[in-house]
């Protein structure tokens, strides 16, 4: 059932999608109204549970579930291919896991991994790069680790 983001516990689950490209003002509200759709009718063994959504920066589709009832498997798989049908509806990549967004000169870039791996090698120890850490788990991570520097992500693994 769909709740207010705002209500949702902090270990609320949530799953992160991200648009390679940007997603202009009139495709999203079209997608909020099927994500608020989706989420009113989304169950776990026959379940409801609570759940929401958000849409950061026109490129972030960050969905939560509470998961005081555990999210099945068949549900996620229905989260899953619900999202391919937005990728087919709006001619969006949301389900690509190659590309890397990162903030610079405070504006949210979008690289392939394999550039993104040569942008940290090229970095100088004290500066800084903000990047969107994706893998977060709860609501409690990403309000506190998803827009974190590199250093103190995974992708800091990338850097010399």
């Amino acid at each position: 059932m769909f709740v207010d983001f705002k209500s949702l516990s902090k270990d609320s689950r949530v799953w992160i999608f991200q648009s390679i490209q940007m997603i202009d003002n009139t495709t999203i509200e079209k997608i909020k109204s099927k994500l608020k759709l989706f989420l009113d009718n989304w169950k776990s063994h026959q379940m409801n549970f609570k759940s929401s959504f958000e849409i950061r920066n026109n490129t972030f589709i960050i969905i939560a579930a509470d998961e005081s009832n555990l999210v099945s498997g068949c549900s996620i798989d229905s989260l899953i291919k619900f999202i391919k049908e937005l990728e087919c509806l709006f001619d969006l990549q949301l389900m690509d896991k190659l590309h890397v967004k990162y903030i610079l000169n405070d504006e949210i870039q979008t690289k392939h991994l394999n550039d993104f791996k040569i942008l940290c090698k090229s970095l100088e120890n004290n500066q800084e790069l903000m990047v969107f850490n994706n893998l977060v788990k709860n609501i409690f991570e990403l309000n506190h680790n998803w827009n974190v520097d590199v250093r103190e992500s995974w992708h800091k693994k990338y850097l010399k």
